[in-house]
């Protein structure tokens, strides 16, 4: 049997008061909660308290963090129903500390973080079982999907399921991705969790050389635009590198539409030399944080074929 971190990330609230810049701080809020996500994700394993358990594994800490990265308190807000994994989930937050110095525009003390976590079990298929021994059931859709035509492909993690989507739209290819066992939850009235759209750059002219990539930067510039273009906004973002190729992702908050108060939603864009990728997902706001950890696999899960 093994388990596995399903997905761990952060929500972030602030306090007050007026502090001194740390020469080691990061640029600002955005790059301090990405760098304490990368400190937290790098630090945890499964508990061994939890291999007794049996199906999946819920809690969530809340975390005092001084200005100096320091970790002041840990406390359980919601327990995973299991006092030993509830201690052992609080050890591996103190052993992470200290967590970086907080940049110059947070202006509070201490700041207040909520780390949701769960903990997904795995079985291990017995030894004349296992899933390549046998053909994938016809009810349960593939974890990794290839559009022919375009060359798209997306690869999935455990438990999420991948196939085409009913329509393509303004896409050249349109994938899907759902989540059989509801989590994470689907936004309010959303048809769907996950889709990843390519659309194909037009061909060169004989001798005509490729436009050049946009910066990181001028995407993000450009997501801005649109977001508010729609009545949303930004609240965290970050950018990364696939095939060569950089790209951005961020989550959103929508300013209308039924539910909107209580959604986010996740994209990822990737400009690319065969075209542009985009990756969209919305979920309930209480599960973004714990849900961005799997949509980023789906993300680096992402392939195009050379042209």
């Amino acid at each position: 049997m093994r388990w596995r971190v399903l997905a761990c990330s952060l929500a972030l609230t602030l306090a007050c008061a007026a502090p001194p810049v740390f020469a080691a701080a990061p640029a600002n809020q955005a790059e301090w909660t990405q760098a304490v996500h990368r400190r937290m994700i790098s630090s945890f394993k499964f508990p061994p308290e939890a291999q007794r358990l049996s199906g999946p594994i819920s809690l969530s800490l809340k975390i005092i963090v001084r200005r100096d990265g320091s970790i002041a308190d840990v406390s359980v807000d919601r327990s995973s129903g299991d006092a030993a994994v509830d201690r052992a989930a609080t050890r591996m937050v103190q052993r992470a500390g200290p967590l970086p110095a907080f940049s110059a525009d947070m202006t509070g003390e201490k700041t207040a973080l909520s780390l949701p976590l769960r903990f997904q079990q795995e079985e291990d298929e017995p030894a004349g079982d296992r899933a390549d021994d046998r053909g994938p059931p016809a009810d349960i859709a593939p974890r990794r999907y290839a559009d022919a035509a375009s060359g798209l492909t997306v690869t999935v993690p455990s438990p999420l399921r991948v196939g085409p989507a009913p329509a393509r739209g303004r896409f050249d290819a349109l994938i899907e991705i759902s989540s059989p066992d509801g989590f994470p939850p689907r936004a309010q009235d959303a048809k769907y969790l996950c889709r990843v759209g390519f659309v194909a750059a037009p061909p060169l002219a004989w001798g005509a050389k490729a436009p050049a990539a946009p910066t990181w930067q001028a995407q993000l510039k450009a997501a801005e635009r649109r977001q508010r273009q729609r009545r949303a906004s930004i609240e965290l973002y970050d950018h990364y590198t696939l095939a060569g190729s950089a790209g951005i992702d961020y989550v959103a908050a929508p300013g209308a539409g039924p539910g909107h108060a209580d959604t986010l939603e996740y994209y990822a864009e990737l400009p690319l030399p065969q075209g542009r990728v985009r990756m969209a997902c919305a979920t309930q706001r209480g599960a973004m944080p714990a849900a961005m950890t799997m949509f980023r696999q789906v993300r680096d899960g992402i392939r195009i074929a050379p042209r």
